[in-house]
Parts: C-alpha cells; structure tokens; sequence
C-alpha cells in the first residue's frame, strides 16, 4: 500500500493506493489552510487504515508519496516532514512527485478530446505557476502525454501559452485569472486543485521503477 499526501493547496488531503493502482482511501481536510492542525491525524489515519484487514489489498505502508511543489511553502514543509519521518521510521522508500504533472495527466485522460493541458495555481497579482502537458498519441490507444513546458514561474499574458483553442483545458485554482488574461477560443476551464489521489499513477509508476532499479543494482552485487 502506497500512502499519498497533498499538501501544497488550500485543502490538505491522504490517499492510499495499493500497488496495482487501486484507490482505497482518501481523505481531504475541510478547513481551508488547516494543515498543521488536520494533516497529521489524517496521516495517523490512514496508516492505521492501512494496518486493517483491506480484504484483497496488502497491508501495511510499503512507500509514501508527496506533492513536491510548487505551493504553500507552509503546507509542503508539513506533508513533507511527515513523509519523510514515516520513511525515515518505517525505512520504506519516499516518493516525490509533480503534483502539477500527475493534475494534467488525470485531465488528460479523463478527457479523450484533449489535444494539451495547461495547470496553473495562482501565485497572486498576475502571476501564475504553470506546466503544459501534450498528448503524444491517439486518443484512446492507452498511451501517453509529453511535458512540454515544466512548471514556471508565469507573468500573465505570456507569449508561450500562444493561443489555446478547444482541444486545450486549463486547470487549476486561477481559471478567473487565466480566462481574464489570457485570448483563447473555447477551450475548457476546469477548477480544481491538487489532491492527493491524484497521485496515484505517477507515485505506482515510480514505485515500481525504484524498486526495479534495486533489484537490478543487487543482482550485480
């Protein structure tokens, strides 16, 4: 079981996911900006969670996940202490992850008539951060999306966005901000903020990919 925590937005949230990519539990605070207060309890949950009988899935925590920014400079420090303290005790591997990135991919393939996706969290005035993802193959085959502008500070209007038509969603919590500034025709705006399940795809992706990256390692040993 994979624990994931979220802690760059204004709500602070925990998942579990089992290591075939099975959602199992998530848990997202109902407080705006109550990290220090919630983040820890729903920690403390979820590992206990974890520890229960879960029928099919495997018990115990065998890695954490974590959102490894930008955001709350408050909120990241908090989940990232946590995880790295639950690692450090549990001696299990620790994940980072583009929280950014693992946004734009559930977009993507939660919506087979995009072509890109821009996520972007407000960073206040006109300033954004911003990561466009593109998909690279046929809608449907299975396949996959390329970063093509990694996450960056962002002054809107700015000329890289270009001019973003139907096939483009933009996500995040400054759609007001982006539609306000930003020219585009038709393209879909979608709020929503990092959450914790959200990292489910990329947190098994890297999992395994640390693990196989062991066993390659210790058999040359």
């Amino acid at each position: 079981m994979i624990l994931l925590i979220e802690s760059s937005a204004e709500y602070p949230s925990v998942a579990l996911v089992t290591e075939a990519g099975t959602l199992a539990h998530l848990e997202v605070g109902k407080e705006v900006q109550s990290h220090a207060e919630l983040l820890p309890m729903m920690v403390q949950r979820a590992v206990e969670l974890s520890n229960s009988e879960f029928g099919i899935f495997t018990k115990g925590i065998s890695a954490v996940g974590f959102h490894e920014g930008p955001g709350s400079y408050t909120g990241l420090r908090i989940g990232v202490s946590l995880a790295k303290g639950l690692c450090f005790a549990k001696g299990i591997p620790l994940i980072s992850v583009s929280g950014f990135e693992a946004l734009g991919v559930e977009i993507l393939r939660s919506n087979e008539s995009l072509n890109s996706v821009w996520v972007m969290m407000d960073a206040r005035r006109d300033e954004v951060y911003a990561l466009k993802l593109e998909r690279i193959s046929v809608p449907g085959s299975g396949s996959d999306y390329q970063v093509s502008l990694p996450i960056c500070a962002m002054i809107l209007p700015d000329t890289r966005v270009g001019e973003p038509d139907e096939k483009t969603c933009f996500v995040g919590n400054a759609n007001e901000k982006v539609a306000r500034l930003v020219a585009n025709s038709g393209s879909k705006f979608i709020d929503l903020s990092p959450r914790a399940d959200h990292l489910s795809n990329l947190s098994v992706f890297f999992f395994f990919k640390q693990k196989t990256a062991y066993e390659i390692l210790r058999s040359d040993w």
